[in-house]
């Protein structure tokens, strides 16, 4: 029942915001970032990955099992391996990936950036566990299903990320030597360490929280702007992809070292 109810306030959601995108915002060039209309792209985005985190079963499955078992607390190889997990998204995130991000003049917002980093966890990291969740229900061996639940979340992750995230929701905040570095030292380890925990102990809230506390990170220190903000924000930099799809590109042209956070990490 609390999975129907998910779903179709998912849906109720997606569709108010989809018919204001359309009405307000539809047309928006590509070189044009403001901030309502980056939090409706956003809420549009979060409303179709609850839709599938509902329908696939997943939620239904997060709500029926314990977060975690007493035989996994007493286990000093569970209590290892969420330690180095837990360690590497902090190193990851908190520290390299806060160093290696432009932040132009933006102004923080912490509370409404940690609202908008759980939600975000919340929905990306359902949106990743359900692909695990429908590989987990056939009878394929768990290495078969860690490759292609992998393989699966390595698609989607580059896809809605490279295509859409880094184009129409966050404001500029990467340049190209950057986002070689957060996807080969970042995004991809975390994956495959959250998964690999995913599937030896099969804890799904955990592997949610490990989105949760990596997309909070991102969230606060690309200082993502407030709905109500005011001024001019610094648009993603794009370039042509996959079928000629605009993909980000990074930031490229140079400025003054008081726009940028941590200039010599960009020289």
């Amino acid at each position: 029942m609390y999975s129907i109810i998910h779903a179709l306030v998912s849906v109720i959601i997606g569709t108010l915001l989809v018919i204001i995108y359309f009405l307000k915002y539809r047309g928006t060039p590509i070189n044009v970032w403001k901030p309502q209309i980056a939090w409706v792209r956003a809420f549009i985005y979060f409303s179709l990955c609850n839709l599938v985190f509902a329908v696939s079963g997943t939620l239904d499955t997060l709500i029926t099992q314990p977060i975690v078992r007493v035989d996994q607390i007493t286990n000093p190889t569970w209590i290892l391996y969420l330690v180095v997990c837990f360690l590497y998204i902090f190193f990851a995130y908190w520290i390299l990936w806060s160093r290696m991000t432009l932040t132009f003049d933006r102004q923080y917002h912490l509370l409404v950036e940690i609202l908008f980093g759980i939600i975000w966890g919340i929905s990306t990291g359902g949106l990743l566990l359900s692909f695990y969740h429908l590989w987990s229900l056939t009878a394929l061996a768990p290495w078969m299903i860690y490759l292609l639940s992998y393989l699966s979340l390595a698609i989607i992750q580059y896809f809605t990320h490279d295509y859409f995230w880094d184009v129409y929701v966050s404001p500029e905040h990467d340049t190209p030597r950057s986002i070689i570095i957060k996807t080969s030292v970042c995004h991809i380890p975390n994956v495959a360490l959250s998964l690999g925990f995913l599937i030896l102990w099969d804890n799904y809230a955990i592997f949610i929280f490990f989105f949760i506390f990596a997309l909070t990170a991102t969230t606060i220190f690309q200082k993502f702007p407030v709905p109500w903000a005011k001024g001019k924000f610094h648009a993603p930099m794009v370039k042509q992809g996959i079928f000629g799809l605009y993909r980000g590109a990074g930031y490229t042209k140079k400025t003054k070292p008081s726009k940028i956070s941590n200039p010599k990490d960009f020289n």
